[in-house]
């Protein structure tokens, strides 16, 4: 379950499926898995709620718990939250086939390239620093902005987002950029590994605030829209110590960050990454991926410049990977559920909502199953979870559309990996279990047209398994 930044703001849109998303998930017992975290003594568990928590209408898919309960959110992983920008281009089949290969190995989640490691960071905060002053007067060039980390999201440029914000800090912040007009502020990546900010941030705008601290007793004091229209690389933060005691906000010297690549004709590469995007839609429908892309995107697919190219492609990719984090969840839940209903059954029990029992109290069997569903759930997520970080993160950072096309040619290249061996296992069981040699033909033509269909890109993502 994605995370929230505790004290400062998260997403008010209702985490849910899109209208053209299919899902079979049952909700999360999250006080199941939350009692897995917790200290022995204080472990307990109950059923839960089979029905959605938020408040907005019913959907199939889970919804996240109100912004200003971060506390009653299960700790399984560190999942960024999804983006709201949301394409609505998913179909999500929870039960459906994982394919002729069976399950996919963590070799082939790993990506090949370390991209957190060309992640530039900047310093971390030094409380001892005393606050530097800059005036805007005798120093016209210097540019000051507020920064306020999200938490260990890449969001990317073009995208809108709905923050809740209720910390004093932050009331203040948004105070302090309505009054003199600049109506912006940076949200570096948070590093889940160190914490420290990344170096490269993008550019939140604010578009519209609404006052709504009389409808939420004060729990909530501005609901704001955004939109992300740029980027800026800190150079260096400038009151380390009020950041660092809550006191104020943290602020940073900044500098406008805009490709050095405006006047290179890249259309050729934009072209066959579109291709290469398109036939791994293509794919994903051949397979039935349990969440895969919807075939009706492919006529929208540009890797150009602009708000409808290649950032958009990042978005959707950010997407699916983050959405596939969610369904590896829905399984962890489902496999509790199972472990919790067959153990109430044994004592006669059925599962209901006001169900509770310690976890103390259960069986060792029933314990060490508790325990390993867990373990290899953050064994299995914290591969996936890093695919939807650190690339983004490093798209944001690079400073042409050049470099941009090589690092996604790159991202793409495990999938179209993965769904070629699954494609070729498919046609190799379809190839044995043909009654003549009219099918089995037929098959191999199906293998054949899919691997050579992908075409090399001089961007970085040349053909390698």
């Amino acid at each position: 379950r994605p995370s929230s930044v505790p004290g400062s703001a998260s997403s008010s849109r209702p985490l849910r499926a899109p209208s053209n998303m299919t899902c079979t998930m049952r909700a999360t017992p999250v006080a199941f898995a939350r009692a897995l975290t917790r200290p022995a003594a204080r472990r307990g568990l109950s059923s839960g709620s089979h029905g959605a928590s938020s408040s907005s209408s019913s959907s199939p898919w889970r919804r996240l718990a109100p912004a200003t309960s971060a506390s009653r959110a299960p700790r399984f992983f560190p999942a960024p939250p999804l983006p709201t920008r949301n394409p609505a281009a998913f179909r999500v089949f929870a039960g459906g086939p994982d394919g002729p290969s069976g399950p996919i190995s963590d070799d082939e989640r790993t990506p090949t390239r370390d991209y957190a490691s060309e992640i530039s960071w900047i310093a971390r905060a030094d409380a001892t620093k005393e606050d530097e002053e800059v005036d805007p007067a005798a120093q016209p060039d210097v540019m000051v902005m507020p920064v306020f980390p999200l938490g260990s999201t890449a969001y990317m440029p073009h995208s809108d987002h709905v923050l809740n914000i209720f910390e004093p800090r932050y009331r203040q912040m948004y105070s302090d950029i309505l009054f003199n007009g600049s109506r912006r502020f940076a949200v570096p990546v948070s590093d889940p590994k160190s914490g420290r900010l990344a170096a490269v941030a993008p550019i939140f705008y604010l578009e519209d605030l609404k006052e709504v601290s009389e409808q939420t007793a004060d729990a909530v004091k501005y609901v704001c829209s955004h939109k992300v229209i740029g980027r800026v690389r800190i150079d260096r933060t400038i009151n380390d110590k009020a950041a660092s005691d809550r006191s104020s906000y943290l602020k940073a010297v900044v500098e406008p960050m805009e490709d050095g690549d405006d006047d290179e004709d890249l259309s050729t590469r934009e072209g066959i990454l579109s291709e290469r995007f398109a036939t791994i839609i293509q794919n994903q429908t051949k397979l039935q991926e349990p969440v895969r892309f919807t075939e009706n995107l492919i006529d929208t697919l540009s890797a150009s410049r602009g708000e409808d190219g290649l950032w958009r492609l990042a978005g959707l990719w950010q997407s699916l990977l983050q959405n596939r984090i969610g369904a590896k969840e829905s399984e962890l839940s489902n496999e509790i559920q199972t472990l919790l209903r067959n153990y109430l059954a044994k004592q006669g029990t059925e599962l209901q909502n006001k169900v509770a029992v310690q976890f103390d109290a259960l069986p060792g069997d029933v314990k060490a199953e508790f325990t390993r569903l867990q373990t290899q759930y953050r064994e299995e997520a914290a591969p996936m979870v890093s695919a939807a970080l650190y690339p983004f993160a490093l798209l944001v950072q690079c400073d042409t559309h050049g470099a941009r096309l090589e690092v996604f040619g790159e991202m793409l290249e495990e999938e179209e990996a993965r769904l070629r061996a699954k494609l070729a296992l498919q046609s190799l069981f379809s190839s044995a279990s043909a009654p003549g040699g009219e099918a089995t033909e037929e098959a191999e033509v199906e293998g054949t047209e899919d691997a050579d269909g992908k075409k090399s890109d001089d961007a970085g993502g040349s053909e390698s398994a």
